[in-house]
């Protein structure tokens, strides 16, 4: 079962008084088969042949959905080995995404099973994966272990004492322990003193007890679950019947759940909210999305991008607020154009001006899956900003091996160690209307690096081929052209699509290059090889001629259109603009 706000597997926590966990306000989102799976979990709208960057669109439909229509601030999301060894580059955009607009429980679950993992070196290598990428981020939360009924009391103690020896670094009140049992019993782990500053989470639902018909019936259950720990208790899954469905040969139509009970549905989801708000104990319905489950909050229609949630039962919807009664608010990171830096402070600036030349490392504020995407949480060029973004200093005085390399120390900086897949993003304002000339500085030692560039998510070039340079410190300048861009400010997105380029700067000027006389070769006697190149960087051809005329002609032959284009001899005695007409 899952949340919002990415939580793996666990359960709530309940004080005697009031508990001080009620700043989760979550749902779980769920695999359609139920979290219990021997292989990856495929949370529902999800495939196995979704990238980092669908599933990052599939979790945006989903998570901003839960938070436009449901008002939740957090998500439970599960955990299991085969997730975190095969589908981890994947399942990374669902967990980022859920992080951005959130808190995030991330939940160990296992397969339905009456023992424990199948091989303990593998469920501790699934945690060394979630906590070396998530350890130190504040909106990420650990449930160790979902409903960890086959171990007994003290097995489940040992195991809990074991993770928190491994993992040290990770803040207690952000990792949530199960009750024993089926996340039952809160009393049994939460009374050893080894575990204090911990949360813990606990479970309830109808089917342990169909017997209970009242609303204080309900309520005095999982009183005695909680026993005298609410303050650090979360109740991370409860929910029941929000569509029709049978129940051991009963049929139950939609319900009202507004309405004085009848029957012991009813009676649950009523008095399961009043207690969590008595006690202001946060918490996780059971499920916010699960394809084919009648218990989910909602229903989803449509795939990827188009993905849309229907609330099934606006009365389960608010019985599930009337249990919230945090005043503590997820503020989303907010994206301001870069400044300047202050010692250990970024400060916001203003929007980068086109035409105009953007330092490829003043990059946007707003961080990780914000402003920009990188794929570790290292800057391996160790300079200029200290975070994930890979930034190397050109021209720089003599430092130390190993010391940070400021922004006063280097003449320049640049983009480097890139990734395809990754993304800088930039506040620009663009000051006329027009169609634009891009000329980058760029740097490659291999022979597949390129990158494209977007305003607003719309491209505005066509991907742009680096060529080698002969090593990541030797700089060329390549030139492309843009859309017409409209007037005004936007989001310019810097996307790298073949790895290991470096980039120092994009300048933009006005119009495409215009002709004022014709272009000729330096002559140069003896048959040579030119590279022939689009504006854009994208390699045309190879061809072997002896002077201009010939080389015209030969790219003729191979059908190249009347335009202008760079030419290179592969000596790199000649590189200049060749008009064909």
């Amino acid at each position: 079962m899952n949340v919002f706000k990415i939580v793996m597997i666990g359960a709530m926590v309940c004080s005697p008084a009031f508990a001080a966990t009620n700043q989760f306000r979550g749902v779980n989102w769920a695999d359609k088969r139920d979290n219990f799976v021997s292989d990856v979990l495929v949370l529902s709208g999800l495939s196995l042949t979704d990238t980092y960057e669908s599933a990052s669109i599939v979790a945006d439909r989903v998570i901003g959905q839960f938070v436009e229509l449901l008002g939740t601030n957090s998500v439970r999301l599960p955990i299991n080995e085969p997730t975190a060894s095969t589908f981890w580059n994947t399942y990374t955009g669902v967990i980022d995404v859920g992080l951005r607009k959130g808190r995030v429980v991330i939940g160990y679950w296992g397969p339905a099973q009456p023992s424990g993992p199948k091989n303990m070196d593998n469920w501790w290598a699934m945690w060394d994966t979630v906590v070396k990428k998530y350890g130190e981020d504040p909106n990420a939360y650990f449930e160790i272990f979902n409903e960890p009924h086959m171990y007994t009391k003290e097995q489940l103690k040992d195991l809990y004492a074991s993770w928190l020896e491994r993992y040290p670094n990770v803040p207690r009140d952000h990792i949530i322990l199960d009750g024993s049992g089926m996340a039952q019993n809160i009393p049994d782990i939460a009374s050893d003193s080894r575990f204090d500053g911990c949360l813990f989470a606990v479970h309830e639902y109808t089917f342990w007890n169909m017997g209970i018909t009242t609303e204080e019936g309900w309520k005095n259950a999982i009183k005695a679950k909680v026993g005298q720990y609410a303050d650090r208790t979360i109740c991370t899954e409860w929910g029941g019947a929000m569509s029709p469905g049978t129940k051991n040969g009963v049929y139950y139509d939609f319900m009202d759940y507004n309405q004085q009970p009848t029957n012991y549905f009813m009676a649950y989801i009523r008095g399961i909210p009043e207690q969590l708000r008595e006690w202001k104990m946060g918490s996780f319905y059971w499920p916010g999305l699960r394809d084919g489950d009648w218990y989910s909050m909602t229903k989803r229609v449509g795939e990827g991008t188009n993905i849309k949630l229907e609330i099934v039962n606006q009365s389960g919807l608010d019985r599930m607020k009337r249990s919230w009664t945090d005043t503590v608010e997820v503020k989303p990171v907010k994206q301001e154009p870069f400044g300047s830096i202050n010692g250990e402070e970024e400060i916001a600036g203003n929007p980068i001006s086109i035409p105009g030349t953007i330092e490829v490392e003043n990059y946007d504020l707003g961080g990780n899956q914000v402003s920009f995407y990188d794929k570790d949480t290292e800057n391996k060029g160790n300079a200029y900003r200290k975070n994930a973004v890979d930034v190397v200093g050109l021209d720089c005085a003599e430092i130390a091996e190993g010391v940070f390399v400021k922004g006063t120390d280097c003449a320049h900086y640049a983009l480097g160690y890139t990734e395809a897949g990754e993304w800088l993003e930039y506040t620009v304002n663009v000051e006329r209307e027009d169609v634009y000339t891009l000329e980058a500085r760029i740097a490659a030692g291999g022979d597949n690096s390129s990158f494209r560039l977007f305003i607003d998510d719309v491209a505005i070039t066509d991907t742009i081929k680096v060529e080698n340079t002969g090593d990541w410190d030797t700089y060329n300048t390549i030139s492309a052209k843009t859309i017409k861009l409209s007037k005004g400010e936007h989001i310019l997105k810097l996307l790298i699509t073949g790895s290991y380029v470096n980039i120092d700067n994009l300048k933009f000027t006005e119009g495409t290059i215009r002709l004022s006389e014709p272009f000729h070769f330096i002559s140069r006697k003896g048959m040579q090889e030119y590279r022939v190149y689009h504006l854009n960087g994208a390699l045309l051809g190879n061809y072997n001629a002896v002077d201009m005329n010939s080389l015209k002609r030969e790219m003729h032959r191979s059908n190249l259109k009347t335009g202008v284009y760079f030419v290179r001899s592969k000596t790199g005695q000649i590189n200049q603009l060749m008009e064909l007409k």
